[in-house]
């Protein structure tokens, strides 16, 4: 179950709980789409069946939603990158292999690949700091998983 359809659950849950502290109570009125509310408390007025019962119709409209849903075109289909053994030489690395660093986002990636294009390689892996957006913070994040050969 997806973690979307467990917090509509946990809401349904928790208006349900609501009524019942309150003391509202939602009736049909018997016209389609009406509903009345009442100040009737309302402990055992709705039974655990129709609570389960609810829950499978949110459960199966949301999987008629989902198919109904387009798939994803190549831009929002996420890039998955395969994990790397050892950490990354920064002179050699790609950019989707500098994204898997924590704070480098693609941006940032091509900043450090343009440096090393314009510097030549780096010497030492302190000299990320000399790149726009690499503080010392981000350098101590991203230190142990990066190496210079």
């Amino acid at each position: 179950m997806k973690q979307r359809d467990m917090a509509k659950i946990l809401v349904a849950v928790v208006c349900v709980a609501v009524i019942f502290v309150t003391g509202l109570y939602f009736g049909r009125t018997g016209m389609m789409g009406a509903f009345t509310v009442t100040t009737e408390y309302a402990i055992g007025a709705v039974e655990s069946q129709e609570i389960e019962a609810l829950a499978e119709r949110v459960e199966h409209r949301n999987g008629a939603q989902a198919q109904e849903e387009q798939p994803a075109t190549p831009q929002e289909q996420e890039v998955v990158t395969p994990v790397q053994e050892g950490p990354i030489n920064i002179n050699t690395a790609d950019a989707n292999q500098l994204t898997t660093l924590p704070g480098v986002g693609p941006v940032l990636a091509e900043r450090i690949i343009a440096h090393r294009e314009a510097h030549g390689p780096f010497q030492i892996v302190e000299e990320l700091t000399d790149v726009s957006g690499i503080g010392d913070q981000r350098l101590e994040d991203i230190r142990p998983l990066v190496t210079v050969e």
